[in-house]
């Protein structure tokens, strides 16, 4: 599920800024974008966003927000290198030595910027702070997104279960439809002392290599799970990516038994369905 989230913290007098964004995918990944200083706390930041998602690709950036800059330093043995060359050229070629203060100032090369010590493990806690004030936003985007999703989940699981409604409706006439059908073609066929028991044998036959209850009860039994996942305050993104897999597999052996045309387009709309929500539930936690 996508989210973001902002938060700050100070250590001594610096201020930093800790943002974390989110976006689909189906495992925990997390990528850390922070300054060299904060390799202490790499492994802390991994798992405090553990404690807190179970799946979604996570960035995470921290970065300096004080207005105080870095000390500036002046690389004395630099700067002393360009004046001995700029005497030289003025000794050895004549050229005019023009090397003032001014165009001194224009050479990065004789400046530095100190760099700031690393930190200590007594500066974790206002990091902590930070990060948890981060992820606070993005939970809560991510609770309004998935908000949203429930509905469409639910809309769906309903279309499933009326698409399912019709099959069972159809079912029993499918089964009379070709009794019916048997007795003609066996009337052409012998004329009209026809066996009734060889139809009702060969209907039963016929019964038995179509019947669908069992698929028809385990998929309703799915929907209803997948129902009540929908209610846990707990990830359920795994489970119900499960259950995906049961319901597709359900749809399809209830596609294959029936030999009736009208049950055939509906099992390819339930299909149509079942992979719409299985894309959705990959962006659950």
């Amino acid at each position: 599920m996508t989210g973001y989230g902002r938060g700050e913290f100070s250590i001594g007098t610096e201020v930093f800024s800790t943002e974390v964004k989110s976006l689909n995918h189906r495992f925990l990944d997390i990528s850390l974008r922070t300054p060299e200083r904060f390799a202490l706390f790499e492994n802390g930041i991994r798992d405090e966003i553990k404690k807190r998602f179970s799946r979604g690709s996570f960035t995470l950036y921290i970065s300096s927000v004080s207005a105080e800059a870095p000390p500036l330093r002046l690389n004395l043995p630099m700067a002393r290198l360009y004046a001995e060359a700029a005497l030289e050229l003025e000794r050895e070629l004549g050229i005019k030595s023009e090397l003032n203060a001014l165009a001194m100032l224009r050479l990065k090369d004789i400046f530095t910027f100190e760099k700031k010590g690393h930190f200590t493990e007594a500066d974790w806690e206002p990091v902590k702070q930070g990060l948890h004030a981060a992820f606070a936003e993005v939970e809560e985007w991510r609770i309004k997104e998935g908000a949203n999703l429930k509905e469409d989940l639910l809309s769906r699981i309903s279309t499933v279960e009326k698409l399912l409604s019709g099959i069972m409706e159809r079912s029993p006439e499918v089964l009379e439809e070709h009794k019916a059908r048997l007795a003609a073609e066996m009337e052409k066929l012998v004329g009209s002392t026809v066996d009734p028991q060889r139809i009702l044998l060969e209907a039963a036959v016929f019964a038995e290599r179509s019947d669908i209850n069992e698929e028809i009860t385990r998929l309703k039994s799915h929907l209803d799970m997948f129902r009540k996942f929908l209610k846990f305050g707990e990830p359920v993104g795994k489970r119900l990516d499960f259950l995906c897999q049961e319901i597709g597999r359900e749809t399809n052996t209830i596609g294959s038994k029936p030999s009736d045309i009208s049950i055939t387009q509906t099992v390819i709309e339930m299909k149509g369905e079942v992979e719409k929500i299985r894309e959705q539930v990959q962006n659950i936690e």
